[in-house]
């Protein structure tokens, strides 16, 4: 199932979670509890270290060897889950479907779910619904069955909420995260699909508002279109979004920084990122950076380096 999960030692000291299997709330009772032990902080490498895109977790990066379902877990097939339920845990299960999320402080937490089309008539594989306040994804795999074509969101946020995702593995979407803000940290963004003439490709997205943070993250976009991480403002300005500390590579740009129709940005900054020129030399296949004003109030890019020399973009 799993090769799951490498422990990083802080201090000499390793921390490492193990959790139970359960689901609570409209699939039975739990016997676990709703949060999870705190796992270590990693710590990423400087520009000291090269080529970490070849093995992401050897400089401290996600990969498949640190995210995904916890070891020793066993999973239960399922199909989808409606989690419409306060403080509902969804756990230890390998959906065929999606997970509809409409409740407040439910955790997903060591599953497994293959949705979209193919697995369903789905647009994406977890849905973040209005009422969805203080959601938590964490130690899982989300996915689109291997090789079709998909022009969805691995998670698509419809709602205000913004959700946690972290340690988690994400493949086969088109859009790994679409979300107007949220916490995305030490998750592993790879192998993205693409419909032609139709998707818009990306790791992360916010389409307005902002408040997104994406941090200590792997995101590899093969294709040469959309980026690795995109602010639009399709809905509303942007501000207050921070990329930080993630390994990062393709799209048409690595960064897209949130200039349009709506106004100016403010405090959008992308600060100590490594890039991958794995699929393109310039990092994205027409640069690194669109949309993005430095200049502009607390707007912020310094500290990225290229990944193969540890020199700066």
């Amino acid at each position: 199932m799993r090769r799951r999960r490498t422990t990083f030692a802080l201090g000499g000291v390793a921390v490492a979670a193990a959790l139970a299997l359960s689901v609570r709330g409209g699939l039975g009772p739990s016997t676990s509890p709703a949060t999870a032990p705190p796992s270590a902080t990693p710590t990423v490498a400087g520009p000291s270290t090269h080529d970490c895109v070849d093995e992401p977790s050897r400089c401290g990066y996600p990969d498949e060897t640190t995210t995904g379902v916890s070891d020793g877990v066993t999973l239960k097939k399922s199909g989808s889950v409606m989690a419409d339920e306060d403080g509902q845990v969804v756990e230890g299960l390998d959906i065929t479907g999606e997970i509809s999320v409409s409740a407040a402080d439910v955790t997903i937490r060591d599953v497994r779910v293959t949705g979209g089309r193919g697995a369903g008539a789905s647009d994406w594989v977890v849905v973040v619904r209005p009422g969805a306040e203080r959601l938590v994804i964490e130690d899982s795999v989300l996915r689109t069955p291997e090789g079709s074509e998909q022009d969805i969101a691995c998670v698509l946020n419809i709602g205000d909420a913004e959700p946690t995702v972290r340690r988690v593995d994400i493949s086969g979407c088109s859009a790994g995260i679409s979300s107007g803000g949220g916490l995305v940290e030490d998750t592993y963004i790879h192998d993205l699909a693409m419909i032609p003439g139709l998707s818009h490709v990306v790791g992360v997205a916010s389409n307005g508002g902002g408040g997104m943070i994406v941090r200590r993250s792997t995101i590899l976009n093969e294709y040469a279109q959309t980026a690795a991480v995109a602010f639009y403002q399709d809905f509303s300005q942007q501000s207050d979004n921070l990329v930080q500390d993630n390994l990062l590579a393709g799209g048409g740009y690595i960064f897209y920084g949130g200039n349009g129709r709506f106004g100016p940005t403010s405090k959008i900054r992308f600060v100590d990122n490594r890039i991958s020129r794995l699929y393109y030399p310039t990092g994205g296949s027409l640069g690194l950076t669109a949309s993005f004003d430095v200049d502009l109030p607390g707007n912020e890019m310094s500290g990225n380096f290229w990944d193969d020399t540890g020199e700066p973009v």
